[in-house]
């Protein structure tokens, strides 16, 4: 009897989806193309092949497990606009804005929520993790601060450096930088997962 108890206990708790691999590697893949294709044919290539790589790994995504991948969609399809304006208009600004815009976006909203004592990122995320509010209003900050970073960053850089150095600037720092940061956040990420686990095997405890 004790037995069966414990299983039901276990079926109770809501399984969460597991982080997904395509999701880090949709990050990598297009700046890869974005950095490779500029050296051979410059800029306003490499940001089609970015695109291209962006549209392709939506499409695998969709194969593989059988969803839209509705962000990357929207992100696909604006830097695609911009990316044919700055074609459009020989004006490469237009792809150089492109990592303020979201970057930017991103911040605005993340920190905007917060002063209004909403957790932004448990908006986005609260499907892969369970954590704390307390940890979903840390995580909001932290990263609405790394992506106003970023912002001010990438405004810059663009207008300081040339297109090869800006190129290289996006791939060589910014990206690192950004892995970097997430690999700081999981000490906190985990701890928030324990605390909730912890919580619901507690609430599901049954009673003496």
């Amino acid at each position: 009897m004790r037995i069966k108890r414990m299983d039901t206990q276990t079926a109770n708790i809501p399984a969460r989806p597991k982080i997904r691999f395509m999701s880090m590697f949709s990050e990598i893949a297009p700046l890869a193309a974005f950095f490779l294709v500029n050296q051979a044919y410059g800029l306003y290539a490499a940001a089609i092949a970015a695109i291209g790589a962006s549209a392709l790994l939506v499409a695998v995504t969709w194969v593989l497990e059988k969803r839209l991948a509705r962000f990357a969609i929207f992100a696909t399809s604006i830097a695609a606009l911009l990316t044919l304006a700055a074609i459009l208009a020989e004006e490469k600004t237009y792809i150089k804005i492109q990592p303020s815009l979201f970057s930017g976006a991103f911040a605005a909203v993340l920190l905007i929520g917060r002063l209004h004592g909403r957790a932004m990122m448990k908006v986005f995320f609260h499907a892969q993790f369970d954590l704390p509010e307390k940890v979903w209003n840390s995580l909001s900050l932290r990263w609405g601060l790394f992506f106003l970073f970023a912002t001010i960053a990438n405004e810059i850089a663009w207008r300081a450096l040339s297109d090869d150095d800006w190129v290289s600037f996006r791939v060589l720092i910014m990206a690192p930088a950004t892995g970097l940061f997430m690999m700081a956040q999981l000490p906190i990420t985990l701890r928030g997962q324990r605390e909730m686990k912890h919580t619901m095997a507690t609430a599901n405890k049954p009673g003496d």
